[in-house]
């Protein structure tokens, strides 16, 4: 019998890059588990051949660390090639299990034992290509204790996977890497068992062929590099891609809450309108009602005024509801146009005497023009919610200050101006009141919904919004629209 040596520095290597490579085995079935279903199979490709090379890589360099002295150990080619290829397909077979969305306890052990035995052979066909001046003689015992090793290695392998994965939290990350400990010590346990069987009666000298790898620093340390970059690029992949889930999953709870927001808007709208109806013609019944009982004239002012408030604030509260229901079809795309032709001029004119007694009360006066008839297709209700929300916007910001709106044609666009002198809308400002539930002042009520809607509107119909402002000299908003559409 001729007696083997190990070099210790590299039995322990071989245990670090075992322990790192379960580790890394078990992040990646977490990542694999975690995984979109059509990006499964790329991880189960790039999963497989990353695990395959750790843990071939070990078996590789604890066969390196083996030597006999005075004896050259060189390795067959395509028979260490074959050890890779079923190295990679046991980590194969390790991801899929743990792909599965439940596994019973029989499937666990079948995996294991499928898994144990794949390892095992690895091991077994990596001895196989060894090439020396010496023959092998195989303690059964310890055969048999290796691939017993190798299987429950597996089995617990199989288990600590499944128990951890989808757990993103710290607790998680240290049982993985105490999983990972004990894995690499359960492989390097199989690998070191299986070298233990061996023992070596020596032969006539042989010789290294063209198809064989000389044993050697330089082969060490291709292996070690090569199993380095693999492996730091499995984790460094598994990493952004846990990272980039986590934020797809995060969007798809955001716009699920957004969903669940704007379904919610729209059935109170829908809820709250009915009675607001009820209230506001109730409300209009009474004034009208007052004014035939004959009352006492202070009383019947006082009356006709309070009604007068609570109708004012009916109608406020109906144009909120109204706000609420357009974003909420405007989210969902049920917003539609009904085209009609009409005078544009004529439309707004009639909005500003409409408004006009309202704008008087902010001392407001306000004054129209027009260039004559501009005809155009257009949604006449939808122009109006705009033109009515300019409007009402210019009393509240600029309180006791003239508003002055016009209309004009400019080239194949028609354009309406609504100007006011209030304070105006700083720079920085401009762009973001068109946004949802923004304003140009945080102080004065509402709910900055106007104009988002405005502009959706002008969207629809191709057209646009856009405000010239000062701080302190006043706004003017200005909306363009294609005379067709």
């Amino acid at each position: 019998m001729h007696q083997h040596h190990h070099n210790q520095a590299l039995v322990i290597l071989s245990v670090i890059i075992a322990i790192v490579s379960s580790y890394i085995a078990l992040d990646l079935a977490n990542s694999f588990a975690y995984a979109r279903k059509r990006h499964r199979w790329g991880w189960l490709l790039g999963g497989s051949f990353a695990l395959g090379i750790g843990i071939w890589s070990m078996h590789f360099v604890g066969m390196l660390a083996f030597s006999l002295p005075g004896i050259e150990i060189s390795y067959d080619v395509p028979l260490m090639a074959l050890s890779i290829v079923v190295a990679i397909g046991a980590s194969a077979l390790a991801l899929y299990i743990v792909s599965l969305e439940t596994s019973s306890l029989l499937t666990k052990a079948g995996g294991g034992l499928a898994m144990g035995v794949a390892i095992a052979g690895m091991h077994y066909i990596g001895i196989a290509s060894m090439r020396m001046s010496a023959i092998v003689h195989w303690d059964k015992l310890w055969v048999l204790i290796s691939i017993v090793i190798a299987v429950v290695s597996s089995f617990i392998a199989l288990f600590l996977a499944f128990k951890l994965k989808n757990d993103f939290t710290r607790k998680g990350f240290l049982l993985r890497g105490g999983g990972g400990v004990f894995m690499g010590f359960g492989i390097s346990g199989m690998h070191y068992s299986g070298m233990h069987a061996m023992h070596f009666i020596p032969v006539e000298e042989a010789t290294v062929n063209s198809y064989q790898l000389l044993a050697s620093d330089g082969l060490l340390v291709a292996v070690l590099l090569a199993t380095t970059l693999v492996l730091g690029i499995a984790i460094w992949a598994s990493a952004i891609d846990r990272a980039m889930n986590r934020r797809i999953a995060m969007n798809e709870i955001l716009e699920g809450a957004i969903i669940s927001r704007d379904n919610f808007l729209s059935v109170a709208s829908h809820e709250l309108r009915t009675p607001l109806t009820s209230i506001k013609l109730q409300t209009q019944l009474l004034m009208r009602y007052i004014e035939k009982l004959g009352m006492k004239q202070d009383v019947s002012l006082y009356l006709q005024k309070m009604l007068g408030q609570t109708d004012h604030s009916v109608e406020r509260l109906s144009r909120l509801v109204d706000d609420m229901l357009d974003i909420s079809r405007i989210q969902t795309n049920k917003l539609t146009l009904n085209l009609e032709e009409f005078d544009l001029s004529l439309m707004v004119q009639d909005i500003v005497e409409g408004l006009t007694p309202h704008l008087m009360e902010k001392n407001c006066p306000v004054t129209f023009k027009t260039s004559g008839a501009i005809h155009g297709r257009w949604d006449k209700f939808r122009l109006e919610q705009v033109v009515t929300n300019l409007l009402t916007n210019a009393g509240r910001y600029g309180s006791g200050k003239p508003v002055e709106v016009w209309v004009n044609r400019n080239g194949d666009e028609a354009q309406i101006h609504v100007k006011d002198y209030g304070a105006g809308i700083a720079k920085d400002d401009q762009e973001r009141i068109f946004q949802r539930f923004e304003r140009a002042n945080a102080d004065i009520s509402g709910l900055g919904l106007g104009l988002y809607i405005a502009q959706e509107i002008l969207k629809m119909h191709n057209g646009k919004i856009f405000v010239e402002s000062e701080l302190n000299k006043g706004s003017e908003f200005i909306v363009s629209l294609p005379l067709s559409l």
